[in-house]
């Protein structure tokens, strides 16, 4: 009768356990999903990461062939890590990792691009609020696989010695051993049992330490397949796609049960559950089960590599079409791109994404180089930066922060904010006429189109050479199948680059001791410069700015 009662005072206990658990899982999921309705319509604050754009990676250096991608200097030039830490609404991996590969490797054609399921699949995100959401938290419980990418685990899986499994069974069997020894005889079984016990433990540790580091990505992997699970319940008819690949992925997989993460996770922050955990950490030590359904797993895995990739991309796109659906909310306007079979790129009322409501609009239509000429901060760079982010984003998210985009597919270059390099021994210029040497490569590839941007072209030289030579440059660069667009303060590049470039220019208002930018594009070359009056404004001696302003006129 006590043995009755102590049992149903431990199942009673066990209830009240599970329940709290369950009690507090749904409140968090509430609050949650309260986040989900704030955070959707608005840009974030995340203050870039080198260790989270690290992690981020994995997918991308695991998916990248000899196709285009964004190299880093075209990627750092347009800021697109800071794009990505405000306009990243993914909860896990698979979001974060496609997200950044598909801004690091945008399309050559509509058929690569997938846009029309591209649209239908934003569509739905945008308009089904409750199966966005469900499907976001699916995906914060997939969470993050830590400080590395999956990939980059799943890289060194070969490197694991492997186990034979008939030890580990062996081991079960002298339990079984012990126990049936003690109902002959206690003390001897018992001895055995406890002896048995303390050498399973240190077996237990010597062998988990080979083998830990791997522990996180099988744990994610098993969270994948719970995703997976989660997902295909949830799916609307808009997604076949998706549901037909994770279907087909999860039956290649079948023999991993996702309920097998129970004996691989490791301790929870949650004093309810580390109860639980702590009592499974006893079992796992003594029977080795977390490291026998390892080794089964890393045999499985090995051999269909293949289909935890096509989960991980499945998810990940869907994770991307939430970010695309959030990203035209934050905008106060947008537009789908339109594109062209010709070279051209044509714009209307564009603002560069990173500035928002801060941003002004401008308007261009080109189908030659574009020079552009105007004074110290008076936009040009920006103007560069907001022409080369938004299309690479046409090509990406397909959205563009303009209210009309027709260009043709590009190939997109860049060098704009160059550095000196103390380590490689390079001076600015060395590293200038590398970075450019690369685009003038490229300019010979016939097969796509180039668009490309130099900030003022040689800027490490002398007057009269970085003139002579950025001319014949801007030249080579800009051929039948290439957009050119450069900024520069050599007003003598506006008149000996026409025809082969248009002239833009952007200008100030200097009233007294104030200066103000409208950063409006017009056409033709400036005329106007402000350098001097800046130091005048910014308090210099009048005798440096009076000197300076006679200089000029000798000039």
């Amino acid at each position: 009768m006590k043995v009755l009662i102590v049992i149903a005072v431990i199942a009673a206990v066990i209830a009240i356990i599970l329940i709290i658990g369950k009690i507090s899982e749904k409140q968090r999921e509430l609050r949650f999903r309260g986040r989900l309705e704030r955070e959707f319509s608005k840009p974030l604050d995340f203050e870039y990461s080198r260790e989270r754009e690290n992690a981020m990676q994995g997918y991308f250096l695991h998916h990248n062939d000899d196709g285009f991608f964004v190299d880093d200097i075209t990627w750092n030039d347009f800021g697109v890590s800071d794009f990505i830490m405000k306009y990243n609404h993914s909860y896990s991996s698979p979001g974060d990792e496609y997200m950044y590969y598909r801004l690091r490797t945008p399309v050559l054609s509509e058929e690569e691009g997938n846009f029309a399921h591209l649209e239908e699949t934003v569509s739905v995100m945008e308009k089904n609020k409750t199966f966005r959401q469900n499907f976001q938290v699916i995906m914060a419980r997939l969470g993050r696989s830590g400080k590395f990418s999956l990939y980059t685990y799943l890289d060194f899986l070969s490197e694991v010695e492997k186990d034979k499994p008939v030890l580990t069974i062996l081991s079960w069997l002298v339990y079984i051993a012990a126990v049936v020894l003690m109902f002959f005889n206690f003390f001897p079984g018992l001895m055995l049992m406890i002896f048995w016990v303390c050498v399973n433990v240190v077996a237990y540790l010597i062998r988990k330490k080979k083998i830990e580091p791997y522990f996180n990505s099988f744990t994610y992997i098993l969270r994948l397949l719970k995703a997976t699970d989660a997902c295909l319940k949830i799916l609307p008819d808009e997604f076949e796609e998706e549901r037909k690949a994770l279907k087909e992925a999860k039956s290649k997989l079948r023999g991993i049960s996702s309920g097998n993460i129970v004996f691989l996770q490791s301790g929870s922050s949650d004093a309810v559950t580390d109860i639980g955990n702590g009592l499974m950490n006893f079992i796992k030590m003594f029977f080795h089960l977390d490291i026998f359904i390892f080794y089964r797993m890393k045999e499985q895995i090995e051999n269909n590599s293949d289909a935890v990739d096509t989960i991980f991309t499945t998810l990940g796109k869907m994770d991307m079409a939430v970010n695309i659906a959030s990203y035209r909310a934050i905008l106060p306007y947008y537009s789908a791109p339109e594109f062209s079979d010709k070279c051209v790129y044509e714009t209307e009322e564009m603002i560069h994404p990173l500035l928002l409501d801060e941003g002004v609009a401008n308007s261009i239509s080109v189908h030659k180089g574009t020079l552009l000429t105007g004074s110290n901060a008076s936009g040009k760079s920006t103007f560069l930066r907001m022409i080369g982010l938004n299309a690479l984003l046409a090509q990406s998210m397909h959205t563009v922060y303009a209210k009309k985009y027709n260009a043709g597919f590009f190939r997109i270059y860049s060098s704009m904010s160059l550095q000196d390099s103390l380590q490689n021994h390079e001076s600015y210029y060395m590293a200038e006429i590398k970075s450019v040497k690369r685009i003038l490569e490229q300019s010979e590839d016939t097969s796509s189109y180039l668009l490309c941007f130099v900030d003022e072209v040689l800027r490490g030289t002398n007057t009269k050479e970085r003139i002579a030579a950025g001319a014949q440059i801007m030249r080579y660069m800009q051929q039948k199948h290439t957009l050119c667009f450069a900024a520069t303060h050599d007003i003598e590049l506006a008149h000996m680059l026409p025809p082969d470039f248009e002239n833009y220019h952007f200008d100030e208002e200097i009233e007294e001791n104030d200066i103000s930018f409208p950063y409006r594009l017009k056409e033709g070359y400036a005329t106007s410069r402000n350098a001097i009056a800046l130091l005048r404004i910014m308090g210099y001696p009048d005798e440096i700015v009076k000197k300076a302003g006679e200089t000029v006129e000798t000039l």
